[in-house]
């Protein structure tokens, strides 16, 4: 583990890609600035969204591409929420922002107990939602739901609500239940290029469901909502797929390292099938002091009082996991931070 100071700040807040893009898209990608006098293809995106269906396995009438998968949680919202919606917390906050900027009543079901996190929906509160939020694997926890669970809230909410499972951190996970989208009518996928492909600043994502939902949620969204660098980006840089593979492989490795080092100094931390992980310093006093003692340091986290999770107590710090040298830097200060107090 390395002592001496890293020379930059190390962000390590949003849970987007910390690692280089390949050279060769991004050469690739520069040659489409002499389109920029063209508009985007708008609607339905047919070029980009026949590479997503292709990356995805569905049908490409089955995608539809968006600005960020905030829009497809937006959208979704819009479309389906207006009876009552259920929000797994803790969990990824937008879905509570979404629900509230377009007041439609909402309910926050606690999730997490004994630093277990799992979906603690009762069959008399999905009888009566219209919108179920899934976030898998959770943000911020990082913990994964199993495919069981999701098929049982699928079968008790066939035909009275959408269940909307985000799965925005997929190639992290390597499980997804987007083959049961012809199985179950009522589900709806919403997946992102920010935290996997390195996309975060083109805003591209996009949701997959039958035909019918796909077309309702297009309903609620702008036309050309999609840049077109962003669409180009997404055509072209699924042809670099075994590179990013080989990231997320070095990711998960330093993850778990990260958190065997977290929990060597008996701080408790969530296991995690993201590229963030969840941490406890069990007070908020203490919480402070150690989010206040990193950013002196010149690393930047998110710490649970802020605006990025729902129902989240105030004693965590989530830390995305970025490349060896600097998350074993973030273990040292850490280490010295505990020495010191």
């Amino acid at each position: 583990m390395r002592k001496d100071k890293i020379n930059k700040s190390i962000h390590l807040e949003h849970s987007c890609l910390k690692y280089p893009l390949p050279p060769e898209f991004l050469k690739e990608l520069s040659e489409e600035l002499h389109f920029m006098n063209e508009y985007p293809s708008g609607g339905y995106y047919r070029a980009l969204s026949n590479k997503l269906a292709e990356y995805v396995g569905v049908t490409p009438e089955s995608i539809l591409p968006t600005n960020g998968s905030d829009e497809v949680i937006e959208s979704v919202t819009r479309a389906f929420g207006s009876q009552l919606i259920l929000i797994p917390v803790p969990t990824f906050s937008q879905y509570e922002v979404s629900a509230k900027r377009n007041g439609f009543h909402h309910q926050l079901v606690p999730c997490l107990q004994d630093y277990h996190y799992q979906l603690n929906y009762s069959e008399q509160d999905l009888k009566k939602a219209s919108l179920i939020w899934i976030c898998n694997p959770n943000n911020p926890t990082g913990s994964s739901i199993a495919r069981d669970e999701i098929k049982k809230i699928l079968a008790i909410t066939s035909g009275s609500a959408i269940v909307a499972v985000d799965e925005c951190n997929y190639e992290y996970l390597g499980e997804s239940v987007v083959d049961l989208i012809q199985e179950y009518p009522n589900l709806v996928i919403s997946r992102s290029f920010s935290k996997n492909f390195g996309l975060a600043g083109f805003r591209l994502g996009f949701a997959v469901s039958s035909t019918r939902n796909i077309a309702k949620i297009a309903y609620y969204c702008q036309h050309f909502r999609v840049n077109k660098m962003a669409e180009m980006a997404g055509i072209k840089v699924l042809k670099y797929l075994a590179y990013f593979q080989g990231i997320w492989e070095e990711i998960a490795r330093v993850r778990d390292q990260f958190i065997n080092g977290l929990q060597q100094m008996g701080i408790m931390v969530f296991s995690s099938r993201a590229n963030f992980v969840l941490a406890d310093f069990v007070s908020l006093e203490n919480t402070k002091k150690v989010w206040q003692y990193l950013r002196k340091e010149g690393v930047y986290t998110f710490a649970a009082w802020g605006e990025e999770f729902s129902g989240l107590d105030e004693h965590y710090i989530r830390f995305t996991i970025s490349n060896q040298q600097e998350m074993d830097y973030v273990l040292t200060l850490l280490e010295r931070f505990q020495k010191e107090n």
